[in-house]
């Protein structure tokens, strides 16, 4: 993913962001700064967490490091894979 917008859904896998386990897919109403480490750049972003059905989790968003690398834009429940 290259540009990632506000409103965007985006995905990473469970290795590519920090202090989560499983798949992660968030509705971007936050990007937040960039950060420059050994192990690559991450974003902090905040989100609206969406289980893999497409479902909201949570009302409240949830704060996120995602490997930048990582992102990609989710296709959704019924995109084939």
């Amino acid at each position: 993913m290259t540009t990632l917008k506000l409103g965007d859904v985006t995905e990473a896998g469970d290795r590519d962001y920090k202090y989560g386990t499983g798949p992660l897919i968030l509705r971007v109403p936050r990007i937040g700064d960039r950060q420059h480490t050994a192990d690559g750049e991450w974003l902090d972003l905040d989100g609206l967490e969406l289980r893999s059905d497409g479902p909201q989790v949570e009302p409240q968003p949830r704060h996120a490091e995602v490997r930048v690398a990582a992102l990609r834009a989710w296709r959704g429940p019924n995109a084939r894979r």
